[in-house]
């Protein structure tokens, strides 16, 4: 029987007992507690003794709980080190390659604004030199045309004078030629009316 049960069992002898009437006074069977005590003295070494190696196993386990949670810790420490070292590594890296292609963008987006602007200079520039010209081109087609117009006017009085002088010359040629025509049908006509007068005299002698 272990100390905690013979104590227990004590502990029930003690307070079980009858009581002494007009106090608080119990009987206790004094044999019985003699034993149990004896009990409990002779096994109280033994409990110590079971005590003290259980107490001294947890120390040794105590220990090597707490070396193997060092080692433990040390590991993670290490661990986490290395960790936050590769991490550290790879996010310098990401933040140099990061660094590098946003000054880059930076870089091209200036080119590319630069070329933009050259761009619209040209463009700019272009379309002026083409107003310019389409002016220039207009302007001279004003003139050649206005020119072109009083050449063609100049021409068309001449061709009309001209047409005019041979028109006129036409008439008066026809009217030569109906002329000489018309004194060459009276000649003819003279003639014929003499050749018709002779006829008739000699046609009145016959009778």
């Amino acid at each position: 029987m272990s100390i905690v049960e013979l104590i227990n069992q004590l502990e029930s002898e003690l307070t079980g007992g009858s009581k002494v009437p007009g106090t608080a006074r119990r009987l206790v069977n004094l044999a019985e507690a003699t034993q149990l005590i004896e009990a409990i003295r002779t096994g109280l070494p033994e409990e110590m003794s079971d005590a003290q190696s259980v107490m001294r196993q947890k120390e040794s386990i105590i220990k090597q709980a707490e070396l193997e949670a060092r080692r433990i810790r040390a590991y993670a420490d290490e661990e986490a080190t290395t960790i936050r070292e590769t991490a550290e590594e790879k996010g310098n890296a990401a933040t140099s390659a990061a660094t590098q292609r946003a000054t880059q963008m930076v870089e091209e987006t200036e080119v590319f604004k630069a070329a933009e602007r050259r761009a619209e200079e040209i463009i700019a520039a272009a379309e002026d030199k083409s107003r310019a010209i389409i002016e220039t081109a207009e302007e001279e087609a004003g003139n050649r045309i206005s020119i072109a117009d009083d050449k063609i006017a100049q021409e068309q009085a001449a061709s009309d004078a001209d047409v005019a002088g041979r028109r006129q010359g036409a008439d008066d040629y026809a009217r030569e030629v109906l002329f000489n025509l018309e004194e060459r049908v009276a000649d003819v006509l003279g003639q014929v009316r003499k050749g018709i007068d002779v006829l008739d005299h000699d046609a009145v002698i016959a009778r």
